[in-house]
């Protein structure tokens, strides 16, 4: 008997990449000298940050400029951030696209499900060469909006018409990621969850199925 299609629904800032915070704290330094404001920031509190959307970011490291400011900094790191911007920072996280492409081989899917924007997640997504591995992405859009998200309700929205589209069953969705929204949002849709742990990040704390450091071991689903 065939063994049933699955499908591994990743995260993919601070999951799939690496990267994107360098590119993100050189971007706020810049602003900060273009404003002639004296700096100190550290790669450690942009990390510590790390799944914030861009606005909290500023408001954080901004804290006297006005909401018009906060505002013409966010187009200003949309400017800034594009294609050249993203290929000099971002690279695939270790073992990543190995992992992927096992899961398609084996006949099961990979889909993105992300906080991003799809402008800015889809042209990510080709430069770290992952797009022949990704059969589609979900883009919930928080990065660059002012409106408050619920990530969490979103995100198990995507997951739970995931699994009545495709007629999953217990055991054959599997969401993968780094942030406590990503796992809640698994938990939430009953999917098998597994918490990426990042050397240099902070951990949120997570009823995650599983704690890994190493995507091999996502491949016990195949």
């Amino acid at each position: 008997m065939a063994r049933k299609m699955k499908i591994f629904a990743w995260d993919f800032h601070g999951t799939l990449e690496q990267g994107v915070e360098v590119g993100f704290w050189r971007i706020l330094k810049q602003l900060a000298r273009e404003q002639k404001i004296k700096e100190n920031f550290k790669l450690a509190e942009v990390r510590r940050l790390y799944g914030t959307n861009v606005g909290s970011y500023l408001k954080h490291f901004f804290p006297k400029a006005s909401a018009d400011e906060i505002k013409q900094m966010m187009a200003q790191v949309a400017a800034i951030q594009n294609q050249r911007h993203l290929k000099k920072y971002v690279k695939p996280a270790p073992g990543a696209i190995d992992v992927l492409s096992k899961i398609k081989a084996a006949g099961h899917k990979n889909v993105v499900v992300s906080s991003s924007h799809p402008e800015h997640i889809n042209p990510l997504i080709k430069i770290v060469d992952m797009d022949r591995l990704i059969d589609k992405v979900y883009a919930v859009d928080r990065h660059y909006t002012h409106k408050k998200i619920d990530l969490v309700r979103e995100k198990t929205r995507i997951l739970k018409r995931l699994i009545e589209q495709n007629g999953l069953k217990r055991g054959e969705l599997v969401a993968i990621g780094d942030r406590a929204s990503d796992i809640s949002a698994g938990i939430a849709a009953g999917a098998i969850t597994y918490q990426y742990l990042r050397r240099g990040f902070p951990v949120d704390q997570t009823e995650s199925d599983y704690k890994i450091y190493d995507f091999q071991e996502i491949l016990r689903e195949i």
